[in-house]
C-alpha cells in the first residue's frame, strides 16, 4: 500500500473517531437534558408571549370598562347630599321628603330623624321617618317621586294601613334616606375603625 493510501486511511479514521465521539457527546444524558432545558424556556417564553398579546388586546376594554364605571360613579355621588355634616343632612332631608310630599298634595304630619349610620363604609345612610294619609294613586306617584328624584333617595321602609273608608285614604308611614360622603361623619368613621381594629369606641 502506498504511503499515499495510507495517510488517507489514517485521515478517515480519525474522522470517524471524532463524528463517534460527536455522537456521543450529542446524545449523552447531560446533553439531553440541556436540550429538553432550552425547548422548556423556549415554551415558556411563548407562553408568557401569549399572554402579554391578549393582555394588550384586553386593555383598551378594560380601560373602557373603568372609564365607565368612574361615570356612573361621578353621577351617582353627584346626587348625595349636599350638607356638610350629618346634623344638616337631617335637616335637608326633612326639607327634601316636605317637598315631595308637597308636589304630590300630601300634608307631612309628623317627622323624625333615624340614627345615622355608615352604608358600605365610603358613605352614611341619613334616614327620616315620616307619617301622612294619602290616597293609592298620591302613594304610588310618590314612591316614583322618591326613586327620580334629584338627590340619592331610597325608600327604606313602608307600613301603610287603611284610614277613612269613605274616601279610601291610607295611613302611611315611610322611611326615605339620603346619603352623605363618610368623611363628612368623623365620628362614624372613628367608631367602625375602633371596632374593626378591635378597640372600644
Amino acid at each position: 500500500m502506498e504511503s499515499r493510501d495510507k495517510r488517507a486511511l489514517t485521515i478517515l479514521g480519525g474522522a470517524l473517531a471524532l463524528f463517534a465521539l460527536l455522537q456521543l457527546d450529542v446524545f449523552t444524558p447531560g446533553a439531553g437534558s440541556g436540550v429538553t432545558a432550552g425547548a422548556g424556556e423556549i415554551d415558556a417564553l411563548e407562553q408568557r408571549l401569549a399572554v402579554a398579546q391578549l393582555e394588550a388586546k384586553q386593555r383598551p376594554l378594560r380601560e373602557a370598562e373603568l372609564a365607565a364605571a368612574l361615570r356612573e360613579l361621578e353621577s351617582w355621588e353627584s346626587r348625595l347630599l349636599s350638607s356638610a355634616d350629618a346634623s344638616l343632612a337631617q335637616a335637608e332631608m326633612r326639607s327634601l321628603v316636605g317637598d315631595l310630599l308637597t308636589a304630590e298634595g300630601v300634608a307631612m304630619e309628623s317627622s323624625r330623624f333615624g340614627t345615622v349610620s355608615l352604608e358600605e363604609k365610603d358613605y352614611a345612610q341619613v334616614p327620616l321617618v315620616v307619617d301622612f294619609t294619602c290616597g293609592v294613586e298620591q302613594l304610588v306617584n310618590l314612591l316614583a317621586a322618591v326613586a327620580n328624584a334629584p338627590q340619592l333617595l331610597t325608600t327604606r321602609d313602608l307600613r301603610v294601613r287603611p284610614g277613612n273608608a269613605e274616601v279610601k285614604s291610607l295611613k302611611v308611614q315611610m322611611t326615605v334616606a339620603g346619603y352623605l360622603p363618610a368623611e363628612r361623619t368623623p365620628d362614624l368613621l372613628k367608631r367602625a375603625q375602633a371596632l374593626e381594629g378591635g378597640v372600644s369606641p
